[in-house]
């Protein structure tokens, strides 16, 4: 009895997990980080030991319009488990599945789609990403880590504002730079009493946002 409730409640999990990979597409194409069907978004799996990936295939209708169903079970090595979906894995499957591997407190991936399909290049990016979240891909595209979907979602939002806001700044001429101590300060700050409620918020504030079309 134990044992079928647990199965059961980690089915449910993994429903929900498989919905929030959809939605993160959907949030992600809808404000133009992605575009048609370049991009991936992952999710660790609720045992942990396998991914949610959204699939690839001439069945697709691009990630704007990713569904629950058009997330892929696979395992870490980018193979797929769910025999019964039409799409298959994307190429880069790898650079999820290594990340998970080496990272277990990651839980969510979003990639927007430079062309790393070997391990030993994406090993090679991991040697020069370290612990760090973030890492910038010469020539195209980013690979954002998250502790859940929602946390690397908003992560690659807050990236792709902060490029736009640089840019805008080099156009300017020669702005200062941000002195490290007043980095520092605003990293250690208190968020408690400023109305913030991290990643989760935000998160259901671009799904709310999504509805609205």
């Amino acid at each position: 009895m134990l044992r079928q409730a647990s199965k059961i409640q980690s089915s449910k999990l993994n429903a929900a997990l498989a919905k929030k990979v959809a939605l993160s597409c959907q949030i992600l194409a809808k404000l133009g980080l992605f575009k048609e069907t370049t991009g991936h978004v992952s999710a660790r799996s609720a045992d942990g030991v396998a991914m949610f990936i959204r699939g690839r295939g001439r069945e697709e209708s691009g990630l704007l319009f990713t569904k629950p169903s058009d997330v892929v079970l696979a395992n870490f090595d980018g193979q797929k488990l769910d025999k019964k979906s039409v799409l298959k894995t994307p190429n880069e499957s790898v650079i999820h599945g290594e990340l998970y591997k080496a990272r277990p407190n990651v839980g969510g991936i979003v990639h927007a789609h430079p062309t790393l399909h070997k391990v030993e290049h994406v090993r090679e990016m991991m040697d020069v990403m370290g612990d760090n979240d973030i890492c910038v891909l010469r020539g195209h595209g980013v690979v954002v880590c998250g502790s859940s979907v929602e946390d690397a979602t908003i992560k690659s939002i807050k990236l792709d504002n902060l490029a736009t806001l640089n840019l805008q700044a080099a156009m300017l001429g020669n702005v200062a730079s941000i002195s490290q101590d007043d980095q520092h300060a605003f990293l250690s700050r208190k968020t408690t009493g400023m109305g913030g409620g991290g990643a989760e918020t935000l998160w259901r504030y671009y799904c709310e946002w999504l509805k609205k079309g």
